[in-house]
């Protein structure tokens, strides 16, 4: 590498490392025709995940956060539960209303190749909404990064003393500024990650009603484990705090 990359590389880091050390995006849509005081069943499936918000190529790497399905379900039930009074339903649920339904024209085969396709057309007589959440990224983000040099200016606070050109004393601190070349080995930068959609859909009308994206980083302070356990939680919780303030469902 040359000397003019490596100044190049160097000053991206430090950029990295001296601007705000969180980063969040949000982004939400609504459909303004839609009734949002109409619906009194909603399905609730299951959260996915798609771990795929970040580059893993290379030397990158991306650890999950533990029991993230566990996690995740606890904090959409708690959510849901300060809600007005919908009857919140899972798949099950569905499931055993058309199969129970007297109107139903099809047989009610699982293995039948049109089954999904039936589910699909039957449910929007038995829920009004389905409320989807995709998990995109719950852990840390490991990015890989060369060894570098960087100069580095640091403040020493001195005591001086001296004598002055009419005989007298003077005395006190001042500080000084140190300039070092200090050296970074190769290692990684370690990120809090957390990203979630949330998605509600018209179950009879047939498409989206409302959606709201919103994904986290902050780089993650460097303790023992090499990260802090607590980080992607603590973004995670406020994702669902500002999603679930601004779902429709809590403007009723």
């Amino acid at each position: 590498m040359g000397k003019a990359a490596r100044t190049l590389l160097v000053c991206f880091m430090l950029a990295w490392l001296l601007c705000g050390s969180a980063f969040a995006a949000k982004v939400e849509w609504r459909d303004s025709a839609y009734d949002f005081n109409g619906p009194r069943f909603i399905l609730v499936m299951d959260p996915q995940f798609k771990y795929e918000g970040y580059d893993v190529s290379g030397k990158n790497k991306f650890n999950r956060y533990p029991y993230a399905a566990e996690k995740i379900k606890d904090l959409l039930n708690s959510r849901l539960g300060n809600l007005p009074p919908y009857k919140y339903v899972n798949m099950d649920y569905v499931l055993r209303q058309i199969q129970a339904d007297p109107t139903l024209t099809e047989p009610y085969d699982p293995k039948a190749p049109g089954f999904d396709a039936m589910i699909q057309r039957e449910t929007g007589k038995h829920v009004q909404l389905v409320l989807y959440l995709e998990v995109r990224d719950y852990g840390w983000f490991y990015e890989y990064h060369d060894a570098y040099t960087s100069t580095e200016t640091t403040t020493e606070r001195v005591y001086y003393s001296h004598t002055n050109s009419d005989g007298s004393e003077s005395s006190g601190w001042m500080d000084v500024p140190r300039t070092n070349q200090v050296f970074h080995p190769q290692g990684y930068y370690i990120s809090d990650s957390a990203g979630a959609e949330f998605r509600l859909f018209d179950a009879v009308g047939g498409k989206d009603v409302w959606k709201y994206s919103d994904s986290r980083t902050r780089r993650s302070p460097e303790i023992s484990g090499g990260y802090d356990p607590s980080g992607p939680e603590s973004m995670m919780k406020r994702i669902f705090e500002d999603a679930f303030k601004q779902i429709p469902l809590a403007k009723k």
